[in-house]
């Protein structure tokens, strides 16, 4: 077998992160690095990635270690990595590899390669404390949701009603937080609609109820009023066949869009001041 470990006194352990994402990677020498990442709304991912070896669909275990300095009488973690060409990933029981970093444990995976080839893979146990509580602080500031969460949320209504429920505010509250975090969001498109049910004007008056409201709290969240385009539809625009219940429970909606500029990177914006480009 095979074994990689970057020599200790040349072992780095870096740390980025922002509202967007959080990440630990750790450079692995002679073989690729190893990464801990966080996004919105997501649960830990971890990440091996190699340099020069690509394996597809197969599994490779990696387990918690501790150096040969310290003994524990813990249970230490363990889960399976997915290949997908040169990177394994897992998403699976990932938060005592976090723990472990801020106890000075290893991580260390096992690969079984081609051709009978194995691969012993280890991080080394110095320096991760700092990093780790970088990344625990991080996780805490992470948005509620990503992108692709908020760029298109649908708020149900019951009939005859435009009254905002709990559920909607939390949505709500995450389409504003991702709003107010990138400043590269030009729209916040809202439409509202309503099933068949009743006169003609009596939906569209309604569905304008539904679209107000919506607006409304966006603003009392702290979106800017001008960001935000109301449209109601009545009934004119059915998402599905108002001919059953299910269906015409399914019409009665708010969709909420948002409008990136083209080819711009999420950027912060804070107090109406953006930040970057």
């Amino acid at each position: 077998m095979t074994r990689y470990q970057t020599p200790f006194e040349q072992a780095i352990w870096t740390f980025n992160g922002d509202q967007f994402s959080c990440q630990i990677e750790h450079k692995i020498t002679g073989f690729g690095s190893m990464k801990m990442e966080a996004l919105p709304g997501e649960t830990l991912r971890l990440e091996l990635t190699a340099d020069w070896l690509t394996l597809n669909q197969t599994q490779s275990s990696i387990k918690i270690t501790p150096p040969a300095w310290k003994k524990s009488h813990t249970a230490l973690g363990e889960t399976q990595l997915i290949w997908h060409g040169n990177k394994a990933t897992s998403n699976t029981s990932i938060n005592p590899f976090l723990e472990a970093l801020e106890q000075g444990f290893a991580w260390q995976a096992i690969i079984d390669g081609r051709e009978t080839a194995s691969y012993l893979v280890s991080s080394s146990p110095v320096n991760t404390g700092q990093v780790a509580n970088q990344f625990r602080l991080c996780r805490h500031q992470l948005l509620p949701k990503p992108f692709s969460y908020v760029r298109s949320v649908e708020l149900l209504f019951s009939s005859g009603s435009s009254q905002i429920t709990m559920a909607h505010e939390t949505d709500l509250d995450a389409i504003t937080q991702y709003v107010k975090a990138d400043s590269s969001i030009t729209q916040v498109l809202v439409d509202a609609h309503a099933d068949n049910n009743g006169e003609h004007l009596a939906n569209l008056v309604l569905s304008k109820e539904r679209a107000d409201e919506v607006a409304a709290r966006l603003v009392e969240l702290g979106l800017p009023k001008g960001l935000i385009q109301v449209r109601h539809h009545g009934a004119r625009e059915p998402k599905v066949s108002n001919k059953t219940q299910d269906g015409r429970d399914a019409n009665r909606r708010v969709m909420i869009r948002l409008i990136k500029r083209p080819n711009k990177i999420a950027t912060k914006r804070t107090a109406g001041v953006e930040y970057g480009s």
